[in-house]
């Protein structure tokens, strides 16, 4: 689904964001990219929604340079891709059920696929009961499941959580692991950059270490286990 071929991204010509990737992502896949704050996670994740390009290599979606893709073909894009942002970017005076159908109005939907789908959605990710409740209103587990609600009404391809876990205390960082796996069973691929390695201790899947922009480790588990 994603490659990335001897990637490097350097800001102002010497802040090094990323330096000689090698990756590859599979349709299906749920892994983790897991490094230190500056070790280059949000920048592979800004890269797949050509949010940025490389400085150097191929970074293809599908098989797409994703660097030669006319701008015009930007949104077209981003509509396969669901992405959840660090900040969590719910609309802050609108409700609940109004943020995700942002989303959905954002691309085309109408009023009565909005109505019809949007509940649904809400229901699917235990938050139904918060619909006309605004953000603020919202507990940090609460808040990330609208915002991957939000992220997933137009069944994307793949969705995209950075540091999802990141203000959320253990269990409520377990309970959203837990939801975007429920996800990746329905057949989304999810790749979750994060720093919170407790949390990713408990589980089974692919974790990508990076260390100065550059790869450090690709295995199954955090420990590099079979």
């Amino acid at each position: 689904m994603i490659e990335f071929h001897r990637v490097s991204v350097s800001y102002n010509g010497h802040i090094v964001g990323l330096d000689d990737v090698n990756l590859a992502i599979q349709q299906g896949e749920f892994l983790f990219v897991v490094g230190p704050t500056g070790s280059g996670k949000s920048t592979l994740l800004r890269l797949i929604i050509r949010d940025l390009k490389p400085t150097k290599g191929r970074v293809t979606w599908k098989g797409r340079d994703l660097a030669t893709l006319h701008d015009r073909m930007v949104p077209g894009l981003r509509r396969q891709i669901g992405f959840v942002p660090q900040d969590i970017g719910l609309l802050p005076n609108k409700k609940v059920w109004e943020n995700v159908a942002y989303a959905m109005r954002a691309v085309g939907h109408t009023r009565r696929e909005v109505r019809e789908r949007v509940p649904k959605s809400l229901e699917r990710f235990g938050i139904l009961h918060r619909a006309d409740a605004f953000p603020s209103e919202l507990s940090g587990g609460e808040q990330q499941r609208v915002a991957i609600a939000r992220a997933l009404i137009n069944s994307p391809a793949l969705l995209l959580a950075d540091e999802p876990t990141g203000h959320l205390d253990p269990d409520t960082s377990v309970e959203i692991i837990e939801v975007l796996e429920r996800v990746n069973t329905r057949g989304t691929t999810v790749m979750m950059a994060t720093h919170d390695l407790t949390t990713v201790a408990h589980v089974k899947r692919r974790v990508v270490r990076l260390e100065a922009g550059r790869v450090a480790s690709d295995t199954m588990g955090l420990n590099g286990d079979d």
